[in-house]
């Protein structure tokens, strides 16, 4: 018994470093992953300056959150750095404009699958404590992911009842717990927390692998909360997927419409070989 339960651990092991080293040529070698990163606000607002006309904003002033916040700056600026800390110089910081956080909150509800709705926090979500220099690492990877599941998602025709962007879920859950499963599980130290800790470091934890999927939702374009965020209980993505909640779960390979068989509920799961096998990926 013992002996059979080791080949299979190491046939799970050696099948996610397959999935893992699979993506990580793909995203090597690709072009596409280049413009995708190059077109990231957050690549591009990293390093932005906090300085006009000699004097440092850095106090108060982030480009990112400020182009984030903002609209009506999104659409006059761009993601020019220089024209962004020139209108918070001499316009922004007197018209009261927050610069140095996120402070955009948005609420959804969504059918939950019953007769009942569920409402999703959209921004209940934080990158665990990475540094700058580690959420940049972890953005591209997540952005190059994105990119390749989006490539996988364009062969594949919609069928009735079940729309593109849970299998999209899905393919995501499935590649972060080939990471996972490549890594460490550990509670401590100061990466297992955070999406950099799966992807770099290879320490995680329920927690790290979700922060992780998020990051890959992010650039899928879908919305989604943290379960349980900053608990030690079991966390996952509550999602909102073609119209209607969803979920994701980094660290079991999963996702579905419906609440998570964590949280008491019985949607079917889909899994990362359900999706390869329907977006013709081998």
């Amino acid at each position: 018994m013992n002996k059979s339960k080791s080949v299979r651990s190491i046939i799970k092991k050696a099948v996610s470093i397959i999935i893992v080293t699979a993506f990580t040529m793909i995203m090597f070698f690709e072009s596409t992953s280049i413009v995708s990163r190059a077109e990231d606000p957050y690549e591009i607002l990293l390093s932005a300056t906090t300085v006009y006309n000699g004097v440092d904003y850095s106090a108060e002033y982030d480009a990112y959150c400020y182009y984030m916040n903002y609209a009506d700056l999104r659409a006059a600026f761009g993601m020019d750095p220089y024209a962004l800390i020139m209108h918070y110089a001499l316009y922004g910081r007197f018209e009261g404009r927050i610069a140095n956080r996120l402070i955009a909150t948005e609420e959804v509800v969504v059918p939950s699958g019953d007769d009942s709705v569920s409402v999703i926090d959209i921004n209940k979500h934080d990158n665990g404590g990475m540094s700058a220099k580690q959420e940049q690492i972890a953005r591209s990877k997540a952005s190059q992911i994105a990119t390749e599941i989006k490539k996988a998602a364009a062969n594949y025709t919609p069928k009735k009842g079940t729309g593109v962007e849970v299998l999209e879920c899905a393919y995501a859950a499935g590649i972060v717990q080939a990471y996972c499963n490549d890594g460490t599980y550990t509670t401590s130290g100061k990466n297992y927390r955070t999406a950099y800790g799966v992807f770099v470091a290879r320490e995680y934890s329920s927690e790290g692998a979700t922060r992780a999927l998020g990051l890959i939702l992010d650039y899928l374009g879908i919305r989604w909360e943290h379960a349980n965020i900053g608990t030690y209980a079991d966390q996952w993505c509550r999602v909102i997927v073609d119209g209607q909640e969803g979920f994701a779960d980094g660290i079991n390979g999963v996702a579905g419409y419906g609440k998570s068989s964590l949280e008491g509920g019985d949607g079917k799961e889909i899994s990362y070989a359900d999706v390869r096998a329907m977006f013709s990926v081998y």
